[in-house]
């Protein structure tokens, strides 16, 4: 193995007794699901309400996360009882989480028991209000939890009293550990575990989960399954019409071109289309569901590009003495605000927040930089919303238009506060894992790099740096300057191609200005016909350090 990349793995902590584990391509890494707080209470309500004969409902969120979570538990369940069902609210008219609206919705429809995945940790008064009219309600939840916490059961590794080994489960991971604690109890069939795993898989990969621990053993059993063929017909004809090899996924293609397509239908409508697709068993009706997800995220993608613009010009303007955006955006659509603030957030290296009216009050979603906790930032003011959730990257909330412009105060002064007692709080840290030079730079080391995966938060795919370079053959790869490709030489005249996907204009004018530079950037395999070689896929071009 490179030396670099033992040096990575001692960095991350990943010392020499973890490495086989963390390696393998069939890793044994997890842990009883009966250990999560109140699991097994959980369990044995359920099971009494399957063997009673019960109404269930399973009540889901909008995105990826909370789509397979929804399609997860309804696999499992419909191999229990046929009284089971589900509800995702709408983003546009409800809104994140338990809604006492949607509740009522659930109770003239017979529900008795009400089990949320992905969401309903911190829904008090909802959980109360189910329970008054006689609704049993089981949460499971990945997200923060404050002082005010759901009634009833709660299987969440954050709860405080929670003694689960590990803390990175996605929502859809907790709602697997609850489908594997109900499979020790009643059988389930094999296919619907391989599916489920599956589904957990594309879930944990999409809400960018930590990369390590229990998370890694789902991940790679649940993409072995992928590889082998997809056991869930829906998920492999989503795979196949977004151009995709189902037989050689990777986690950055779920995150690039699975998931913006399940996202979509949240987004502008209705993500029960997501779960219709995974659930589904027709062929004609997974050709409807896959052609509707590509459709809506192509005009996703033309309605996110129209509110960025708009945003940046309300950022550069109104705004531009601000450290903390929060934006006013009119006639924005909501479903594409997380996207929008993201971005903002990644050009300006700030936390955003971008509002925009609906009904009578104004929704937010917010996205924040790597020191700022965006979540214990707004929750001192929980009392100003009408409804809020999140954790330390993101937010969502309605709120009152009148409270807006104090919020925003508010958040401004408390920044200014932060840098003041840490004034590297906005700093770009232009990292990299390893320096390497360029004849070290080759097919070698891009495997070794592969033993990696997957990567994601907190195993990150690493960034290499070659020093003092001398780039050549620079050019654009499309008419708007925002890709280019240039090459670098290595020995004997091999040339390392390096190709930048963003920001291209910006790092033509260092190299113009700069004899050497500094490239920093990960590196990837190009297989091209019959050929493979060690491509540098590029994030900074900097000018070189002495």
């Amino acid at each position: 193995m490179h030396n670099a990349i033992i040096r990575i793995l001692e960095s991350r902590g990943i010392g020499e007794e973890m490495r086989e584990e963390f390696f393998s391509p069939r890793p044994k890494l997890t842990y009883d699901p009966f250990l999560l707080e109140n699991m097994r209470e959980g369990v044995d309500l359920l099971l009494e309400a399957v063997d009673e004969g019960r109404r269930i409902v399973i009540y889901g969120d909008y995105d990826v996360d909370g789509i397979t979570s929804t399609s997860l538990m309804m696999k499992v369940l419909s191999t229990l009882t046929d009284n089971v069902s589900y509800y995702i609210p709408s983003r546009l008219d409800e809104g994140y989480g338990l809604h006492k609206e949607s509740i009522d919705r659930i109770h003239e429809d017979g529900c008795e028991l009400l089990i949320t995945v992905d969401c309903g940790s911190v829904s008090k008064a909802e959980t109360e209000y189910a329970h008054s009219l006689g609704i049993k309600t089981i949460v499971t939840d990945h997200h923060n939890i404050s002082t005010v916490r759901a009634d009833g059961i709660i299987i969440n590794p954050m709860l405080p009293e929670d003694n689960y080994p590990f803390k990175g489960l996605a929502g859809v991971g907790v709602a697997y550990k609850f489908a594997l604690a109900i499979s020790r109890e009643r059988e389930v069939p094999k296919k619907v575990m391989a599916e489920i795993l599956e589904l957990a898989t594309i879930g944990t990969i999409a809400d960018i989960m930590p990369m390590l621990d229990e998370n890694r053993t789902i991940i790679k059993c649940g993409m072995r399954f992928i590889h082998l063929g997809c056991y869930n017909k829906g998920l492999r004809r989503l795979i196949d019409l977004s151009g995709l090899d189902y037989s050689k996924l990777r986690p950055t293609d779920v995150s690039f071109g699975i998931a913006p397509r399940i996202n979509a239908a949240g987004r502008l409508g209705d993500a029960t289309l997501g779960v219709r697709l995974f659930l589904a068993e027709n062929d004609d009706e997974i050709e409807r569901c896959c052609n509707t997800l590509i459709e809506t995220n192509r005009e996703r993608r033309a309605l996110q590009d129209d509110a960025y613009g708009r945003s940046m010009e309300i950022a550069r303007s109104a705004h531009a003495e601000d450290d903390f955006l929060v934006l006013e955006v009119n006639n924005a659509h909501e479903g594409v605000l997380g996207i929008v603030a993201g971005k903002i957030r990644e050009t300006v290296n700030r936390p955003c927040i971008i509002v925009t009216q609906s009904g009578d009050n104004y929704k937010g979603t917010g996205r924040s930089i790597d020191k700022v906790d965006l979540f214990e930032m707004l929750d001192k003011y929980r009392d100003d919303f009408i409804s809020f959730g999140g954790h330390a990257a993101a937010c969502g909330f309605t709120i009152a238009e009148d409270k807006i412009e104090p919020l925003r105060k508010r958040l401004n002064i408390d920044l200014s506060e932060m840098y003041a007692a840490d004034e590297t709080l906005f700093d770009i840290d232009y990292h990299c894992d390893a320096t390497v030079a360029p004849l070290e730079f080759n097919l070698e080391l891009a495997e070794d790099v592969q033993l990696l995966e997957p990567c994601g938060k907190d195993n990150a795919t690493p960034l290499f740096k070659m020093a003092n370079v001398v780039p050549v053959g620079w050019r654009y790869l499309k008419n708007d300057h925002k890709y280019a490709k240039f090459q670098v030489e290595a020995d004997g005249g091999r040339m390392i191609d390096c190709m930048l996907f963003r920001d291209a204009e910006k790092y033509a004018d260092v190299i113009a200005d700069n004899s050497t530079v500094d490239v920093v950037g990960t590196i990837e395999i190009n297989n091209w016909r019959d050929s493979r070689k060690a491509q540098m896929i590029v994030k900074w071009v900097l000018p070189a350090e002495d």
